[in-house]
């Protein structure tokens, strides 16, 4: 999947339109369109912020691997719900997210 399919993808599966993200963005729609379409590349700090909106890695965005996959929607949910939150509620979910998963499968294979 190119980057453009990805910045495509993304801003559908947000259900914006080429002149919503131009102006969050503040650039012009023919750039969104000149990315979406792989004929330019957005500026790294753009690129940032992309990834920041949408709350995927810089380095998932910029791989050209066919075989990366997003993390499924209710991930991306549950992550942009994470960073969200202060760090000592961070630290709190995650001790109950492990709890979960030994309680679940009896074992410590997913505690590092």
């Amino acid at each position: 999947m190119s980057l453009g399919d990805k910045l495509r993808s993304l801003r559908l599966k947000t259900k914006k339109t080429l002149h919503e993200q131009s102006k969050l963005l503040g650039v012009s729609m023919n750039s969104v369109y000149r990315w979406e379409h792989d004929l330019t590349v957005p500026r790294k700090p753009v690129l940032k912020i992309l990834a920041e909106l949408y709350s995927v890695p810089l380095d998932w965005l910029l791989s050209e691997d066919s075989s990366a996959s997003l993390v499924s929607e209710v991930e991306l949910h549950l992550l942009g719900m994470f960073r969200k939150l202060p760090d000592q509620s961070r630290f709190k979910v995650l001790g109950y997210v492990e709890r979960m998963c030994i309680e679940d499968r009896n074992v410590e294979e997913y505690l590092y």
